[in-house]
């Protein structure tokens, strides 16, 4: 509730004024865990310490970015440098900057370059009635933020990008929904989300505008934490680099019993109050059984009653944007 009242009155003084049209922070400005930082109608909740101490400036632009088949809102933020952000990251808008959109199917979208290399974030909330479109998000370079239909294709737009433990590989996978000149994908890893090193690179589709599936298997992954991220790039030359992924091997490994499995399949794992989500595939990888993830607790179990004898897939997904799988039978 105290939130919503913070957005009510956020929105009144968005539209009650004239925004700048740039937002300087200086050289010291840090934003410390759950405050509430709105520059112009771009709402920062963060929960890790955020730095803006290093002269960013963010510009306003009440412009679309081209897309297809609906281009973004008249409305586009850009900072000067990326910024990496942990939290909550939301856009207010004015419906007259709709441009087309609808609003019940508005979702992020964000770019680490300029505008190309897009990523559409699914899944994001809306609040129709505050006119406010929202996502929980983890290690995001924020570059050029927007809005647009989910349906919609912004410049060489990546959907998603998922890094999964698989046994003892990581299997990373993407998906876009639009490529123009597209030439290859460089995929790449680092031990502290700095340094990268070129793991492999996949061919491109060059041109598509029809969803295009990407995998690639690590098999030799580091030791502790490592990060992986997508180096996009064109036929000219010009490339834009994905969201950072991070797969932690630090105990955290889940265990599952007994396996094969009659009709309850027992889960162990370190620490259940960072899982989001728990999953279960079939072998062609369509989720059978989905639920929010269980807190506080040291043991949890899935009930596999009705589940057809075979091999299934149980995923974890965590709140730092990280997941693993393990593989089960059901006898």
């Amino acid at each position: 509730m105290k939130n919503k009242c913070i957005m009510i009155c956020l929105l009144s003084i968005v539209w009650s004024i004239q925004a700048k049209s740039q937002i300087v922070t200086g050289s010291s400005m840090y934003v410390k865990i759950g405050t509430v930082l709105a520059m112009d109608s771009l709402i920062l909740v963060p929960t890790e310490d955020l730095n803006l101490g290093n002269n960013y400036s963010l510009t306003v632009s009440h412009t679309a970015v081209p897309g297809n088949p609906n281009a973004s809102i008249n409305k586009k933020y850009v900072f000067n440098n990326p910024v990496n952000f942990h939290g909550n990251v939301g856009i207010i808008y004015n419906p007259a900057e709709l441009n087309g959109n609808t609003e019940s199917m508005l979702e992020l979208a964000n770019s680490w370059s300029d505008e190309s290399g897009f990523v559409t974030m699914s899944g994001s909330t809306r609040d129709l009635g505050l006119h406010f479109v929202s996502k929980d998000v983890a290690d995001l370079d924020i570059r050029l933020l927007t809005l647009v239909n989910g349906q919609s294709a912004l410049p060489v737009t990546l959907v998603t990008f998922d890094a999964e433990k698989e046994e003892r590989n990581v299997r990373l996978s993407w998906k876009t929904s639009f490529e123009a000149n597209s030439d290859f994908f460089e995929i790449q890893r680092s031990p502290d989300a700095k340094n990268w090193k070129e793991l492999h690179r996949v061919l491109a589709a060059v041109e598509s505008s029809q969803q295009a599936i990407y995998g690639y298997t690590d098999a030799d992954p580091i030791a502790g934490i490592a990060y992986y991220r997508l180096k996009m790039v064109d036929r000219d030359g010009t490339f834009a680099f994905s969201q950072i992924r991070k797969v932690a091997w630090d105990g955290m490994d889940l265990m599952v019993f007994p396996n094969p499995a009659g009709d309850r399949l027992e889960m162990d794992l370190k620490d259940w109050s960072k899982v989001t989500k728990v999953s279960v595939l079939n072998a062609g990888g369509s989720i059978v059984k989905e639920t929010a993830g269980p807190r506080g607790a040291k043991e949890k179990y899935i009930l596999l009653t009705g589940f057809q004898p075979g091999s299934y897939i149980l995923q974890i997904e965590y709140r730092d944007g990280s997941s693993e799988r393990t593989h089960f039978i059901k006898y």
